[in-house]
């Protein structure tokens, strides 16, 4: 048996076990990837955010949000709806603004917020977090694989088979919600199981999983909720055990 110290056992267990509880495993192995393996995934990982709840609004960042609360909403991490607004539309001369925007010329955030968490959380039953978990591990997979040149690479998650296309470029968007989140990154994933396939920016992740931001129907970076269940198929059936 190899030795190694104790802080090397410790880190290591820490990566198996984040990433053993992601379901992850490489295609036509019998045994996990290696520790090399796992250290290279871990600078891609991304922690889950734990939960905060505004003592002034009563929202919780990262946390399970009732719609009525959130249709009641004046500000959101500090930042008034209205300033949230205008820096979300199109073209958005900011900081944090994108030629693509995050919300339709037209479209009201709450409105957004309010329909999607409707659809989530209570048609579904699901939450947010449990969304953008599969969309982040999807990423670190995805990262991991282009800067080791195994791009596309076939491997099984959850027990489904699926691909990843990364394409990284070169400068970062940060979030509106001015939270120290932000990404440069796209990607394309399919389930092979089920020909679904979905492609989505890394920095909605963050959005989603933080604030239950799916991005406006008005613009290309929209991430549709329900498109994250059918690629992602297993999700509501694990819930059913």
């Amino acid at each position: 048996m190899p030795i190694v110290s104790w802080r090397t056992g410790m880190l290591a267990t820490a990566i198996l076990t984040s990433h053993l509880a992601l379901g992850l495993r490489v295609q036509a192995e019998d045994k996990p990837p290696d520790l090399a393996t796992y250290l290279e995934l871990a600078k891609h990982y991304v922690k889950p955010v734990e939960p905060k709840k505004d003592p002034k609004t009563g929202f919780s960042v990262g946390g399970k949000n009732d719609t009525a609360l959130i249709r009641g909403l004046k500000e959101i991490n500090g930042r008034t709806i209205a300033e949230l607004e205008k820096d979300m539309r199109p073209g958005a001369k900011s900081e944090v603004g994108s030629d693509a925007g995050f919300l339709g010329p037209d479209e009201k955030l709450l409105d957004v917020l309010v329909a999607d968490n409707q659809y989530v959380v209570e048609e579904r039953g699901l939450t947010h977090q449990e969304l953008a978990k599969h969309l982040h591990a999807i990423g670190s997979i995805g990262r991991w694989q282009w800067f080791q040149r195994k791009e596309k690479a076939e491997f099984v998650y959850h027990g489904r088979r699926f691909k990843v296309t990364t394409v990284i470029t070169k400068g970062l968007q940060p979030s509106p919600f001015l939270d120290g989140t932000e990404s440069g990154t796209n990607v394309t994933v399919e389930n092979l199981d089920t020909g679904k396939k979905m492609w989505y920016g890394l920095l909605v992740p963050y959005l989603i999983e933080r604030h239950g931001v799916y991005e406006g129907k008005g613009t290309r970076y929209r991430v549709e909720p329900s498109q994250v269940l059918e690629v992602f198929d297993f999700v509501e059936g694990q819930l059913k055990r």
